[in-house]
């Protein structure tokens, strides 16, 4: 008879070498287009905080498809996109949206010079957190996040959505 962790190991060591195929090449990404708002309130900050780099306002920024639990953004440089967890367009949450967007912005100025260390670039280096410390809300924001209103966030926002689920099964 085998343990649980024979089991495991051996469904583990299984996926390890047969990985799931990945997107064809082939297949293009889908494009995305950017929110209307989001992508006003990113070239507001733009023109605040880094009026010398326009081209950054061709950056499509947009709200993530995908549930989230630790991320509340994310910038994709080589594609010029940036995605932002859809519980911060809680109205209860989006006045973090402007510190929010400025640290991904952060990203997006630097692109891929930030600082190296064995290989690996740090996307949080020195740097970055010298353009961080310009934006007067960042220290509120990393409260908020310590304090526990980025889990309280998603919390909310799960439920308001099982909620709209459960009123449309009603409803049918």
């Amino acid at each position: 008879m085998s343990s649980p962790f024979q089991l495991s190991f051996f469904n583990t060591l299984a996926r390890w070498l047969n990985p799931p195929p990945k997107r064809p090449s082939s297949q293009p990404r889908v494009p995305r287009e950017s929110n209307q708002d989001l992508h006003l309130l990113w070239r507001d900050i733009r023109t605040q905080f880094f009026p010398e780099s326009s081209e950054i306002d061709s950056y499509v920024v947009c709200w993530s498809r995908r549930r989230q639990r630790r991320v509340l953004a994310s910038c994709h440089i080589e594609r010029r996109e940036v995605h932002v967890a859809q519980e911060l367009a809680h109205e209860d949450h989006q006045r973090w949206l402007g510190p929010v967007l400025y640290h991904e912005m952060c990203h997006a100025v630097l692109g891929k010079s930030v600082t190296r260390r064995s290989g690996k670039r740090l996307w949080h280096g020195p740097e970055f957190k010298n353009l961080l410390r310009r934006h007067p809300l960042t220290p509120a924001l990393e409260d908020w996040m310590r304090h526990g209103g980025w889990l309280s966030a998603v919390r909310s926002h799960r439920a308001r959505a099982t909620a709209a689920k459960r009123r449309t099964r009603l409803r049918t």
